[in-house]
């Protein structure tokens, strides 16, 4: 069923109200406030360096990874350290507390072509080609503002997945959830377990274009 028709038997059993309710983004119960300060009233704050990804200069200190996540944009605190280009989280270091920055939106180190998922929940049960072949085309998408795209699940020894995209995509973070659809049936969904390598690892110097435009493409 989709979202559509909920709303509309929302309407004919006269929920008219809960039918026209703006939908929620947030983080549940959370409200609205600072995540970075409602996390550090649960994990303490530990502070660690902020360098630049391509050379490893240190440009700044942070107060905990569990602050920050892959994208976002962040501010060093280096007087000594200037740069015409915004700076934006490409990797973070948990053992060694360090996060790495890469400068522009659209920096080879914020994209990756693939990546790897714990064991995902199934719906109604595997797909059959999948079960038998190990691969399966399907749409997948990560973030709600995001259409589907097309993908290719690899199924390992584990009973994980590989997922390969047909373009670098943008800043996917470990703890996310891929949801896999065949249309408008959503198939199942996984949980991210490792970003995969980024492009600027493989070598990649140039800017790309920002996938987050042709993704929002209707």
């Amino acid at each position: 069923m989709m979202k559509s028709d909920v709303k509309r038997l929302a309407n004919e059993m006269n929920l008219e109200r809960i039918a026209r309710k703006h939908e929620s983004m947030g983080l549940c119960f959370v409200g609205k406030r600072k995540f970075s300060r409602f996390i550090s009233q649960f994990i303490p704050d530990n502070i660690g360096y902020i360098k630049l990804i391509e050379t490893n200069e240190i440009i700044g200190k942070h107060c905990g990874i569990h602050c920050y996540t892959m994208g976002q944009r962040i501010t060093p605190i280096n007087k000594h350290y200037t740069s015409s280009k915004p700076l934006f989280i490409a990797k973070k270091d948990p053992i060694e507390n360090i996060i790495y920055a890469a400068p522009g939106t659209n920096h080879p180190a914020l994209f990756t072509k693939s990546f790897h998922t714990d064991i995902p929940y199934w719906i109604n049960e595997m797909p059959l080609l999948l079960k038998e072949t190990g691969q399966y085309q399907c749409d997948f998408r990560f973030q709600h503002k995001h259409r589907p795209l097309s993908v290719i699940i690899s199924l390992l020894n584990n009973n994980t997945l590989q997922v390969s995209l047909p373009i670098p995509i943008r800043s996917i973070c470990p703890g996310q959830y891929a949801v896999f659809y065949d249309e408008n049936e959503v198939l199942g969904a996984a949980r991210i377990i490792d970003s995969g390598i980024s492009l600027y690892d493989l070598k990649w110097t140039e800017p790309l274009i920002n996938s987050d435009l042709f993704l929002n493409m209707c």
